[in-house]
């Protein structure tokens, strides 16, 4: 029988009235020598309103392939979570890797599609085996934001040894791109390094492995050659792949990330940003072994009022970096 997990939470504000301050209607608003200081009130205030709403969504199964279709209007999804077993399946079809992802969907537009399963693998007829791992994924879709937004994807395909990172996009001159990890997989014999990591990372500075300055997808997960041990003497694809989206934020936004560890046996509960009120928060990136059951790894959780703070909840060793926009 097939196992799902399906959460979804949605949080959506008006926007609030205009003070008087940006109406000019207070005799110093508008006067030389505080215009820098207007200005910058204008900007916070349009991205309040720009960003007043956000819809958090997760889903996750073991032996299908159904995804969870999120109606969408200008808005832009990642992901929040991934938790569960991402090493088993296979890329040789009809096999299937574990996944947890969200994208646009191909031709419905205004859709995306959130996808969290399990993988499965091929028998000896070369028929597909489902594992029975489940792998559960959550999405942080933040609101249109107007003309001239812009997503980039891309993915990291494994090899024998670590790939060099993948550049997804490059930097914004008005520093307002944030990018934000949409989509990992695996396959059987990889996510068990309790150092492996899948990421998205702004370089300032171009070094050997970032030729230029930009956002770059990046991970040191690879597959391992398991021919001697399988039976049907086929070698596994071993394959992990990693999926990024870059939103270009309005001007007034406040970015702010950081990283959150666990420690081996233990489990991190904590409030991402001790400011309270609306705000959108998402992963940049994972490290350690994703080889659990369905509560093992990290998961993003919006506030249960638009007056409380996300909270990040990450057990067992694992670590996560995250970014959230004010």
């Amino acid at each position: 029988m097939t196992s799902r997990l399906l959460t979804a939470s949605m949080f959506r504000r008006l926007a609030h009235a205009v003070s008087p301050l940006l109406l000019c209607a207070l005799p110093l608003a508008c006067v030389a020598g505080q215009e820098g200081e207007l200005d910058e009130e204008m900007a916070v205030e349009e991205a309040t309103q720009a960003l007043s709403g956000f819809a958090t969504y997760g889903w996750g199964t073991g032996t299908d392939l159904v995804g969870l279709y999120i109606p969408v209007d200008g808005e832009f999804c990642v992901l929040n979570s991934v938790t569960g077993n991402l090493g088993k399946g296979d890329t040789l079809a009809p096999g299937v890797p574990s996944t947890a992802r969200v994208d646009a969907h191909p031709t419905a537009l205004g859709t995306y599609v959130l996808w969290g399963h399990g993988g499965a693998t091929l028998n000896s007829s070369m028929a597909r085996v489902w594992a029975n791992n489940g792998v559960f994924a959550g999405a942080t879709c933040f609101p249109g934001i107007g003309s001239g937004d812009t997503a980039w994807v891309s993915n990291v395909t494994g090899s024998m040894s670590p790939t060099f990172p993948v550049k997804v996009a490059n930097l914004d001159p008005n520093h307002r791109r944030q990018c934000f990890l949409s989509g990992v997989s695996g396959t059987e014999f990889t996510w068990n390094n309790a150092a492996g990591f899948a990421r998205v990372v702004e370089v300032l500075v171009p070094d050997f492995k970032h030729p230029t300055s930009g956002w770059y997808i990046e991970s040191n997960l690879h597959h391992w050659n398991d021919v001697f041990d399988n039976p049907y003497g086929r070698v596994h694809d071993g394959q992990v792949r990693v999926g990024a989206s870059c939103i270009d934020f309005p001007a007034g936004s406040e970015i702010i990330s950081g990283t959150t560890p666990s420690n081996s046996g233990f489990e991190t509960y904590i409030d991402i940003d001790w400011r309270s009120g609306t705000k959108g928060c998402a992963l940049t990136g994972i490290t350690g072994k994703y080889r659990g059951g369905w509560y093992d790894g990290v998961k993003i959780e919006p506030p249960a009022t638009l007056t409380g703070t996300w909270k990040i909840r990450v057990n067992d060793g694992r670590s996560a970096s995250w970014a959230c926009v004010l």
